[in-house]
């Protein structure tokens, strides 16, 4: 991994979610990696945080998939906006109690920051548009005008 470039490394998680290899994920994170979801609160540390983090997403989308829109890098840092594409057909756990399955195919937007020390990804801050994800899963009534 250490002859990657922090974006390619980027890349790399987002495949391996993508295709569901959740201990190449895993392989990619440092033992005490911080992760910060904004849209819903959560400020999480370590390994197991981290997999609860996207395992949510995956249980509630198993077919999900990232799709890079836009990538912005620095020495240590990637900015990657994307859409992620999933059916929800499983339980979607959210700071309020879970949603049940929609059978509804969603689109994501997100953007992530993603901070890398020696391969390891160290930080990972997300942001996503949660209020149309609940919308599109019928968890919230459509925004006016759509």
């Amino acid at each position: 991994m250490s002859n990657l470039t922090n974006l390619q490394l980027s890349q790399a998680i987002h495949e391996a979610f993508s295709q569901n290899r959740f201990a190449d994920i895993l392989a990619f994170a440092d033992d005490d990696i911080e992760v910060v979801s904004h849209s819903n609160g959560m400020s999480l540390k370590g390994k197991d945080q981290f997999q609860g983090f996207f395992m949510a997403f995956k249980t509630a989308f198993p077919d999900i998939v990232i799709e890079h829109t836009n990538t912005v890098t620095d020495e240590n840092q990637v900015a990657i906006e994307f859409v992620g594409i999933g059916t929800n057909t499983g339980v979607f756990p959210t700071p309020m109690g879970e949603i049940p399955p929609s059978g509804r195919t969603v689109r994501l937007n997100v953007c992530e920051f993603h901070t890398w020390r020696n391969g390891k990804l160290i930080r990972l801050i997300n942001y996503q548009d949660a209020m149309s994800l609940l919308s599109q899963i019928g968890a919230l009534p459509p925004p006016a005008g759509l």
